[in-house]
């Protein structure tokens, strides 16, 4: 028994051997543990305080990376188009159907080969979506675009809205810009957490196998974010940009030069258009020729006429030629392709293409909408581990107080 005890002890390393070389070496040692905890409970806080916000964006923005395809499979009878045809004869109906109203805008769907929609308002102010197979000339259908709900005409565009404003308005947009900003930096600050040492930082990256339900969570929860951080960042920065544009472009302005783009001055006589919208269609495209027009509209206080255009500089699909013509003479006031200009004005127009992610065709939607499911499941897991530590934290209590003498 004594012999078996000290060879047993012997076995044992000493405490000089487990401090030494054998353990892992800490990215946060002792003394910055403080900083550690810190940035713990930062990550924490805001995960509870901003998870129904985050996990509302998350999820509708999975949805409207697709959302032609999944407004098309909801509206069938709306997405009809048999080829690409002329717009006067829809431009005509259009008109009459506004009642003394006008049209917005016109667009051409580049996931329907023909299809035409134009946004119009009506005479008593009520505003909604027209859809033509311009190919024939046949009028699809209609929606109004002023209410929201879950049916199948305004499904997507609820979802839009929830994506962007919450339903809200501007003070709303710039609340998620705000939250969008605190996001990035907890992402950042995260970091320091995300890795328990040096040696073995690759199992961070990992899930257990044989793990339980907890130690699951926790590394899945872990292992997902790190494995998409870099795009998790980049929607994190990018949703800066589209709900406080001004400030971000301040803000790159500061770094880089920005000579930003057209804005057209107001209009001195405000007198209507010698150019209709038919004449300014034809106009379009023999500008954008061999490349097609995506949509185009007119501004009434610059009595000017603005088109997207498609180009072999876009690195987007929606088309990033923006020509404006005067609406009295049809003349170019501006043609300049969005990718032009200084490296400052570069940066702000990738910022849409990436958070889309349309700037890699196919491939690069498919991953925005994974990393959106992602995100909505790394907040269910990030809640599930606050919860088993909460409890875990009140037993403890419990055994300590009714341990006490």
């Amino acid at each position: 028994m004594k012999l078996s005890g000290a060879l047993s002890a012997r076995a044992q390393p000493s405490v000089a051997e487990v401090s030494g070389a054998q353990r892992p070496k800490a990215i946060v040692g002792p003394k910055n543990r403080p900083i550690r905890n810190a940035i713990t409970s930062l990550h924490r806080w805001f995960g509870l305080a901003a998870a129904g916000w985050l996990f509302g964006i998350a999820l509708t923005g999975s949805i409207i990376t697709f959302n032609h395809e999944i407004d098309a499979l909801l509206n069938p009878d709306l997405f009809v188009a048999s080829s690409k045809g002329p717009v006067a004869p829809l431009l005509a109906d259009a008109e009459r159907r506004t009642g003394a109203g006008k049209i917005n805008f016109l667009l051409y769907v580049h996931d329907a080969h023909g299809l035409v929609t134009m946004g119009i308002t009506r005479n008593d102010g009520q505003s909604a979506e027209l859809f033509y197979d311009s190919g024939n000339g046949r009028f699809n259908g209609e929606r109004t675009t002023s209410s929201y709900g879950l049916g199948n005409r305004a499904f997507m565009r609820t979802a839009y809205r929830l994506h962007h404003t919450f339903l809200g308005g501007r003070a709303l947009e710039v609340f998620l810009g705000l939250l969008a900003l605190a996001w990035a930096i907890t992402q950042v600050l995260a970091l320091a957490i995300a890795f328990t040492s040096r040696i073995r930082w690759r199992d961070s990256f990992r899930v257990r196998p044989f793990a339980g339900g907890h130690k699951r969570n926790f590394d899945l929860h872990r292992s997902l974010n790190l494995w998409l951080y870099p795009v998790t960042l980049m929607l994190a920065v990018t949703g800066i940009y589209l709900n406080l544009p001004e400030q971000f472009a301040a803000a790159v302005a500061s770094v880089a030069p920005v000579e930003g783009r057209f804005e057209p001055s107001v209009a001195g006589g405000q007198s209507a258009p010698q150019l209709t919208m038919a004449d300014a269609a034809l106009r379009f495209d023999g500008i954008a020729a061999p490349y097609s027009v995506t949509s185009f509209s007119f501004n009434d206080e610059a009595d000017l006429y603005r088109a997207r255009m498609r180009d072999a500089r876009d690195i987007s699909d929606n088309g990033q030629r923006i020509v404006w013509l005067s609406g009295q003479t049809g003349t170019i006031v501006s043609d300049r392709h969005e990718t032009e200009g200084s490296a400052g004005d570069k940066i702000l127009v990738w910022q849409f293409p990436l958070h889309s992610g349309r700037a890699l065709g196919l491939a690069g939607r498919i991953l925005i909408a994974f990393a959106g499911l992602v995100i909505c499941f790394s907040i269910v897991t990030g809640l599930l581990i606050w919860f088993k530590k909460t409890q875990q934290r009140k037993r403890a209590s419990h055994k300590t107080i009714y341990s006490q003498p």
